[in-house]
């Protein structure tokens, strides 16, 4: 029995020793992580070893191995002075993996975790990328995620943004952006919010003119929503008007205007119908006062013709009774 046991054993380090010319075919136990750990993936022993045997594979384009090695060193390391490119670094990973919202939350520990970090400006602009990525209006989905997904997304890290970076010079960008990405989901008012933001913090950015156009189509918006009250579209007739009579570019005006009329043409509508239900009810006087402001309010819209001539007709109608 016993040789049996020697035998046993012999083989076993026979099979052990077949390994040793192999790449870390075998495991050890680390007091650093207290458990068994296979050399190739073992954390080097000094910030400066990792952090090169991370970059080489950076170098390599296997983005995957050094998204892993570079937060390997900011596992162990936290508090060495290459953590933060580190952090960085793994962030750089993902992005050129395609994996970009993983990319953004590296990206963001590395400004949460390191806000003395030298890559602060570079990390704003991707990050400022990614978010243009999630928000764009070319396909209905983007990254093989439903639009909705990518516009939270986008708002998530816009967001960022102009937290991380509030005097920086994406921050009324990605506010502007936005706004348009809470439009887009029908979320008008945190369009508005975000809208209003921009103009009031930084009235002397270029995007002023424009935010102020899109704040009063987004109420023209919100007004075609059922869910939205008639105040919507008296408050974004009012936006539009001032816009038409106040801005210095001739374009915004001209098109402010064509959206002036359609919103006339939709308020008087709405009025419209109030009134034909009046009268269809046999309460001609009330039906009259609706078509009588509907011919003040809104003249030259098709309803405000209609109006007249139903005007015209419920005063023979009652002067007959």
């Amino acid at each position: 029995m016993r040789k049996k046991s020697i035998l046993t054993i012999f083989i076993i380090i026979l099979f052990l020793l077949s390994f040793e010319n192999s790449a870390y075919g075998f495991w050890l136990w680390t007091p650093k992580s207290g458990t068994l750990v296979n050399p190739k993936y073992a954390v080097k022993d000094s910030p400066q070893d990792q952090f090169d045997w991370a970059m080489r594979f950076f170098k390599l384009n296997d983005f995957k191995r050094s998204a892993d090695e570079f937060m390997r060193l900011t596992k162990y390391y936290p508090d060495s002075d290459l953590a933060p490119d580190a952090q960085y670094y793994a962030g750089r990973s993902y992005e050129e993996l395609g994996k970009y919202y993983a990319a953004f939350i590296n990206y963001q520990k590395t400004i949460d975790n390191y806000p003395y970090t030298r890559r602060m400006n570079e990390i704003i602009r991707r990050e400022y990328n990614i978010a243009n990525i999630f928000q764009t209006t070319e396909v209905h989905k983007v990254l093989d995620m439903e639009l909705s997904l990518a516009l939270d997304r986008a708002i998530t890290v816009y967001n960022k943004i102009v937290e991380n970076a509030p005097f920086g010079e994406y921050a009324d960008k990605s506010l502007y952006k936005m706004a348009e990405c809470y439009r887009r989901a029908k979320k008008y008012k945190k369009a508005l919010e975000a809208y209003e933001r921009l103009m009031s913090d930084y009235p002397e950015s270029d995007l002023v003119t424009e935010a102020r156009y899109q704040f009063a189509y987004t109420k023209y918006e919100a007004s075609l929503d059922p869910e939205y009250d008639q105040e919507s579209t008296e408050e974004a007739l009012r936006e539009f008007q001032q816009i038409a009579k106040t801005t210095a570019i001739p374009a915004v005006a001209e098109e402010a205007e064509k959206v002036f009329d359609e919103l006339k043409e939709k308020k008087a509508e709405s009025e419209f119908k109030i009134a034909k239900f009046y009268e269809r009810g046999g309460k001609y006087k009330s039906a009259l006062i609706y078509y009588n402001e509907i011919v003040g309010k809104f003249p030259g819209t098709k309803a405000g013709e209609e109006a007249a001539e139903r005007i015209t007709y419920l005063k023979e109608k009652v002067k007959g009774k």
